[in-house]
């Protein structure tokens, strides 16, 4: 008698069981491998070129803390470096060995994630003022490391403040940017609400009528007619004060006179005729039914 083959079924579970388990491995590796970033990372950020051992850092940590400035980066650069080798408890355990407070290690730690691993350009200004230049934004950080100077604040202004007037100056410089942010803010907030006045004036305004439209096309006839007004009075003035001066010329002759305008005699008349054509048209203005 032939052999029965495995029910479907339970092939089927264990294709999914299988599936699964290659599943959660993909993610163990994939967990490993960021752990394992992680821990090069901060052997390259934090350990200068040296093997990790807790022992020697945590004593390396006891010395610089016992240094003047130069060791809140170099006790803040180890705290980060035993971070992110051990777990929260283990970290814990090693600040209580070496016998620093949490607080201690954090300020420590927020210098370094502040103002760099290696930076020189604070080494003069005491553990406390640089603790208080970390309330500064990322940007004046940057500022202040590497051009000397944030806002107002000069690292050269900055050694020579006692405590309490770096702490005065921090906090007007955190007011004028406070301020100057406000300002901004008003200033482009009136700006969308000018933008949505114009929007709705634009969407609930009614169309003009064919009278508005005649009317506003009417403005580019009116400079013309006035121009050419100016024009014709002014040419008419110069011909009247030409024949006054003609005539005071001494001893002239009145045949020479005559002569002087006889060739003009026909276009006058002409322009007499224009003249009368532009006055009727003036005094007689009306609205030409046969058009628009």
């Amino acid at each position: 008698m032939a052999k029965k083959d495995k029910p479907l079924d339970e092939m089927l579970d264990r294709a999914e069981e299988g599936s699964k388990n290659k599943n959660k491995n993909s993610r163990d590796i994939a967990a490993m491998d960021k752990y394992k970033a992680d821990i090069d990372t901060a052997d390259q950020l934090y350990g200068d070129g040296q093997l990790y051992d807790l022992c020697r850092v945590e004593n390396e940590i006891k010395f610089y803390l016992a240094q003047s400035a130069q060791s809140l980066f170099e006790s803040g650069k180890r705290f980060n470096w035993i971070k992110a080798r051990e777990d929260h408890g283990n970290f814990m355990t090693s600040l209580e060995r070496i016998g620093v407070s949490q607080t201690t290690a954090n300020y420590a730690m927020a210098v370094v994630n502040k103002f760099g691993a290696n930076s020189q350009a604070l080494g003069n200004l005491g553990p406390t003022k640089i603790q208080l230049l970390t309330v500064l934004e990322e940007r004046d950080i940057e500022d202040l490391v590497e051009n000397g100077a944030a806002g107002s604040l000069t690292i050269d202004d900055v050694s020579k403040m006692t405590t309490r007037e770096l702490q005065a100056a921090l906090r007007q410089e955190r007011k004028k940017r406070k301020e100057q942010k406000t300002a901004q803010e008003e200033t482009i907030a009136k700006k969308e609400e000018k933008i949505n006045e114009l929007e709705q004036l634009l969407r609930y305004q009614e169309p003009p009528t064919r009278e508005q439209v005649a009317v506003a096309a009417l403005q580019r006839y009116r400079d013309p007619i006035i121009d050419s007004m100016l024009e014709a009075t002014e040419r008419i003035n110069r011909a009247i004060a030409a024949i006054d001066e003609a005539q005071k010329i001494p001893h002239i002759p009145f045949e020479a006179l005559e002569k002087l305008i006889e060739p003009w005699k026909e276009s006058f008349a002409v322009f007499l005729e224009a003249a009368d054509d532009f006055s009727d048209a003036f005094n007689h203005i009306h609205v030409d039914k046969g058009r628009g």
